[in-house]
């Protein structure tokens, strides 16, 4: 069992090879987030909202990212439940987790306003394009931020935390890169966006590293988004 805390920098889950064409993938996505949100206006006023044909394709994208990681851990005999934590799941550790999770949530939230004090809370249009403003949209955006947490935690705090931690030779250099890869991936947002998305990074994956657990940060992701989208929603 891959150990997300004390064992993680010591060895890789799976090939350089794999984490390499993933970090493109990602890469790449950030790339056609740009082009597709980057420079995106502000919706007008009663505009209807994004609806299925932005949230589907998003959530594709995210159990695209968690099935190839799969497949990777599967070819070298390991699974995501490996990856999930380094303890045994049992009800009284999930419920202990998710306790951790909304105090990791309410971590997050100060991060969160505290960036915005410093360098404004203005939200970008391309930010705003993704927002809630129908009730019809409502569920599929919970599926979202639900696909969201579990996919991108397993991806950025379960594999990628332990691949770089491995090549990097220092566990906590291994949070440090998935936290930049995180910020740059969406880069879409612009670029303090990037810089606020990399710090609250740093916390889920020092949160995962320190509790050797994913479950508490997958909680408080979800809920995060959850709340993040809903926002624009009368």
């Amino acid at each position: 069992m891959v150990d997300v805390s004390d064992k993680a920098g010591s060895r890789m889950v799976v090939s350089g090879r794999h984490t390499m064409v993933l970090c493109l993938i990602l890469l790449a996505v950030a790339a056609v987030g740009y082009v597709s949100f980057g420079r995106a206006a502000a919706p007008a006023a009663g505009a209807s909202g994004p609806g299925a044909s932005l949230y589907l394709p998003l959530i594709a994208a995210e159990w695209g990212l968690f099935l190839y990681v799969r497949m990777g851990l599967r070819n070298h005999d390991r699974s995501i439940r490996d990856l999930v934590s380094a303890r045994p799941l049992s009800a009284r550790a999930l419920l202990f987790d998710l306790a951790l999770g909304v105090l990791l949530l309410g971590l997050l939230s100060a991060a969160d306003i505290a960036f915005e004090r410093a360098f404004g809370g203005s939200v970008p249009g391309s930010v705003q394009t993704l927002l809630v403003r129908r009730a019809a949209d409502i569920p599929l955006w919970i599926l979202l931020s639900l696909s969201a947490g579990f996919a991108e935690e397993i991806v950025f705090r379960g594999y990628l935390q332990t691949q770089f931690g491995a090549l990097l030779g220092s566990p906590w250099l291994g949070v440090a890169a998935q936290a930049i890869l995180f910020g740059v991936t969406h880069g879409y947002q612009g670029a303090a966006l990037v810089l606020k998305i990399a710090i609250l990074g740093l916390i889920f994956g020092a949160g995962a590293r320190l509790r050797r657990s994913l479950v508490p940060g997958m909680a408080a992701h979800a809920a995060l988004d959850v709340i993040g989208g809903l926002i624009a929603f009368r």
